[in-house]
């Protein structure tokens, strides 16, 4: 989970009163909230749980390789901190972050649009990243 979304989490949290009810805005102390829209809040949400979806997915992906957390992390030139917070969802991975992390697995991506309704999948694989000289 981002760190946005657990601080609006714990935020959250302490609005709660013992007996379950919530704390009315009105008697919070000056300060304490801050304007947010619906759709900020759902945003961050729903970046948390991509980032917590492509982090499952590649950590299977090396235990599947069974390769070594420092090993994966020599082969891709980050410190194992990095490797950990791409593995614990901890941050969203750039598209070619993903593509660089999976082919050093020995993984490639194929991207998949499915239509909600009627309509033709759309699936494209993403380019092998360039090996550096």
């Amino acid at each position: 989970m981002n760190e946005s979304l657990k601080a609006k989490m714990a935020l959250a949290a302490e609005l709660l009163n013992a007996d379950g009810s919530v704390t009315p805005t009105a008697d919070l102390p000056a300060g304490l909230l801050v304007p947010e829209s619906a759709s900020g809040f759902a945003a961050d949400v729903q970046d948390a749980l991509t980032a917590e979806t492509v982090a499952h997915a590649l950590k299977l992906a090396r235990q599947q390789t069974h390769l070594s957390a420092a090993e994966l992390a020599r082969r891709r030139g980050v410190s194992r901190g990095r490797l950990s917070q791409l593995e614990n969802g901890a941050v969203n991975p750039t598209v070619g972050t993903l593509a660089e992390h999976a082919g050093a697995l020995g993984y490639d991506v194929t991207v998949t649009l499915t239509p909600r309704r009627a309509g033709k999948t759309i699936q494209v694989d993403l380019p092998q990243p360039v090996q550096a000289q």
